[in-house]
């Protein structure tokens, strides 16, 4: 409630929230009781222009969210609270759907991925994408960002990404390394991964 406070504040309109782990619970009670606590902060929030995006997960150790029909089960128990669904949405990680099993390297592949989040979530949920290759093999369930064409994903594969229609208006943010060799954080990263991506969109 805190985030959503503060985004109201700064005019920004949705908050980004990894749905949580489940521990020793099992994944479906957890599922539903971390929809329980972002509905709860929604409803708690009434009035604010500002939403909640679950955010696809790599699904490190317990944590939930790395399939879209885990995260659909949490959209489905909000939108059935008078009033949310239009506060609530989704925000695709490349890293972490690669991560997770999802694949992403071929045409083919693409387009599993992106029908399968359509028919399970729906494009019309997705509100902002994380954009980063991953420092671990597909399925790996490792959670590591690496620069735009140097990881497990592929230059290749952003390039079919980036020129898919469901994501030609979406917003984009870069989540990739950005310590240069001594350390220190280097803007000079976040240009270099901003101008790969710009040039990999076809011109329309």
């Amino acid at each position: 409630m805190t985030e959503c406070t503060r985004a109201e504040l700064l005019g920004i309109p949705w908050v980004v929230a990894h749905p949580g782990a489940a521990g020793k619970q099992p994944p479906l009670i957890a599922a539903k009781r971390a929809a329980a606590g972002i509905a709860l902060a929604l409803k708690q929030t009434r009035g604010m222009g500002v939403g909640i995006l679950i955010e696809t997960t790599a699904g490190q150790g317990t944590c939930l969210g790395a399939s879209f029909a885990e995260i659909a089960t949490m959209l489905e128990q909000i939108d059935a609270v008078p009033g949310l669904s239009q506060r609530i949405g989704v925000c695709l990680d490349t890293c972490h759907v690669f991560a997770a099993g999802y694949g992403l390297s071929t045409k083919k592949e693409l387009a599993e991925t992106m029908d399968e989040f359509d028919r399970l979530i729906g494009f019309k949920r997705l509100m902002v994408i994380h954009a980063n290759d991953s420092k671990r093999e597909r399925g790996s369930r490792v959670d590591r960002h690496e620069a735009i064409g140097q990881g497990a994903i592929g230059l290749k594969a952003f390039g079919l990404f980036m020129n898919h229609p469901a994501v030609a208006k979406i917003p984009m943010i870069l989540e990739t390394p950005k310590e240069g060799a001594d350390g220190k954080v280097s803007p000079a990263k976040d240009r270099r991964n901003l101008t790969v991506l710009r040039g990999l969109i076809a011109r329309r």
